[in-house]
């Protein structure tokens, strides 16, 4: 049995923070126990508060990502369930923030209200309908950010979905009915993918291409049609962008029920860094280097360790993705988490090789 209200302590001070807040306070059987400033010199009051006043569920929603990892590192060592609505968290520090919180018998969840928490719920009830999923993905206005990579790589590593070898390619479509049409869904095999379309929505949305695990019968068949779902064998399923902190108490609930809306799983994928124009040794990293999302490559350095001002030890050709051997990475507890990650990765392979 749940203890209501659910005590929440709450990271941070960005919009999503005092969005959290307010819906929180909107929200029966919970409430808000403290809210921290998220400071790096901060972080030892933090530590203080977790153990003076005691929560249930850590909401982190600081917007930067080594304060994100480090401040649910000090929550799952004080107990508490946490609720990440970062997707940089995810895909950098997840899986090594889960083998944390599995010690203690604590979840670490993306946030309900998130791309990639929202795509999750998607592939869950698409599976209790009798779907398979076929491919995840968002509908952009525009070429995807880097948001959308690292949300489209937090779900792949979820659901052990992969993008394809050259990264997604984003196709630009007139309708909704295009979507299907616009890759060859039949070269997929057996691992379902993700991806993103341009247009033509402009505000944005989700989707699902998914087929029957089973040959339909021709009642539920014809039924699928009159939803205006077509003639298959593959299916669309919409919905609209994610409510963001509206749907985080629902992140909440299902954590302190024991419950991830979405938690990683075996790696598959990774979000690297593309060199925008040719970068010279003896030089720094610019700022916001482009995103791409690729399946899992040990050469490549992930975009999330690449800081503005780290030093090049090797030219850097425009478009080039960075490899271990253009930079130095520094020495941050940001690095330690993601290397430990590599680690259990590379056991969970092994275990799996070893059980095959």
């Amino acid at each position: 049995m749940l203890e209501m209200p659910l005590r929440v302590g709450l990271f941070g001070t960005s919009p999503t923070a005092l969005g959290v807040a307010h819906q929180v306070h909107a929200t029966d059987g919970m409430q808000i126990a403290w809210q921290a400033e998220a400071d790096l010199q901060n972080l030892e009051d933090l530590e203080d508060l977790l153990k003076e006043t005691p929560i249930d569920v850590f909401v982190e929603a600081s917007a930067n990502l080594t304060l994100s990892a480090e401040s649910s590192l000090l929550a799952i060592a004080n107990n508490a369930h946490v609720v990440l609505t970062d997707p940089r968290t995810d895909v950098a520090a997840g899986l090594s923030l889960q083998a944390e919180a599995y010690q203690r018998g604590a979840i670490v969840t993306s946030d309900a209200g998130t791309a990639h928490g929202t795509l999750a719920t998607m592939m869950q009830e698409a599976h209790i309908m009798g779907f398979q999923t076929v491919q995840a993905g968002q509908i952009s206005p525009k070429s995807g950010s880097s948001k959308l990579h690292y949300e489209m790589a937090a779900l792949a590593n979820g659901f052990g979905l992969l993008p394809p070898d050259g990264g997604m390619t984003g196709p630009q479509i007139n309708t909704l009915d295009e979507v299907i049409t616009a890759f060859d869904l039949d070269a997929y095999g057996d691992t379902p993918r993700v991806e993103f379309v341009q247009g033509p929505r402009p505000h944005g949305g989700l989707y699902l291409i998914v087929k029957p695990k089973k040959d339909l019968p021709a009642a539920q068949a014809a039924h699928l049609r009159a939803c205006q779902l077509g003639d298959g064998p593959y299916y669309l399923l919409l919905r609209d962008q994610p409510l963001g902190y509206f749907e985080t108490p629902k992140a909440i609930l299902a954590a302190s029920a024991g419950q991830a809306i979405l938690a990683p799983g075996l790696l598959t994928c990774e979000v690297y860094a593309q060199a925008p124009t040719d970068l010279e040794t003896g030089t720094t990293l610019p700022p916001h280097l482009p995103a791409t999302l690729r399946p899992l490559n040990p050469d490549l350095v992930p975009h999330a360790l690449l800081q503005s001002g780290t030093a090049i030890i090797k030219n850097i050709p425009a478009g080039t993705l960075l490899t271990f051997d253009h930079v130095t990475l520094p020495d941050a507890p940001l690095t330690h988490l993601w290397v430990a990650q590599q680690e259990i990765t590379i056991n969970q392979t092994s275990e799996d090789a070893g059980a095959s």
